[in-house]
């Protein structure tokens, strides 16, 4: 893009199953975004260093139990914990690049069978992105890039395929943009310029 300005003050969600690639390419864009003379703030979801987020990552870890439903509880409560620093940011001209928000909530929650119309419900009230880019991988390759070391959702082949699928449909709905992430790191920036010209 000859000008990034256009995504001053914009929330924009970087989605996808496990490994597909989010951290990796929101600190590229971060990267581009300030040196261009912007303002960005960056987020992961979920936020481990919140009270509910060292709860989520103790039953990611194994360490406690927890129901699909007061799964889903905790992470939408992660962002909820985050909700007035995000609306702070951008007030003040900030471009937000989250590493999964509310997408991520969605796709994970209907791969556990959840009703969609409960946890959107759940979410109303938090910002909502101006742009959500899904890094779309297979199972597989997901898999194949980290072999070791998963949580227990990571672990689940069988739940990244459901994962893979509601995000799919997600997409599809909200007309998110997707990109395959399963190219080369120049293939994916290069969609993802891509996406960003023609969305702003």
């Amino acid at each position: 893009m000859q000008s990034w300005e256009a995504l001053r003050g914009r929330l924009i969600a970087i989605e996808g199953i496990d490994q597909a690639g989010k951290e990796t390419v929101s600190r590229l864009l971060g990267a581009t975004l300030t040196s261009a003379g912007l303002r960005v703030e960056r987020m992961e979801f979920p936020d481990y260093t919140t009270p509910i987020g060292r709860e989520i990552g103790r039953f990611l870890k194994g360490a406690h139990r927890h129901t699909a439903e007061v799964r889903q509880l905790l992470y939408v409560a992660n962002r909820w914990e985050r909700k007035e620093l995000l609306e702070t940011w951008l007030e003040e001209g900030a471009t937000i690049l989250l590493d999964r928000y509310t997408g991520s909530g969605l796709a994970y929650g209907a791969a556990q069978g959840l009703s969609m119309e409960w946890m959107e419900s759940l979410e109303q009230g938090l910002p909502k992105p101006h742009l959500v880019i899904l890094l779309d991988i297979t199972p597989e390759v997901s898999m194949a890039r980290k072999q070791r070391s998963r949580d227990t959702y990571e672990e689940q082949e069988d739940l990244l395929v459901r994962a893979r699928n509601a995000y799919i449909e997600l997409a599809e709905r909200d007309h998110w943009a997707v990109v395959n992430a399963a190219d080369g790191p120049h293939e994916v920036w290069s969609a993802m310029e891509q996406v960003l010209r023609e969305r702003f």
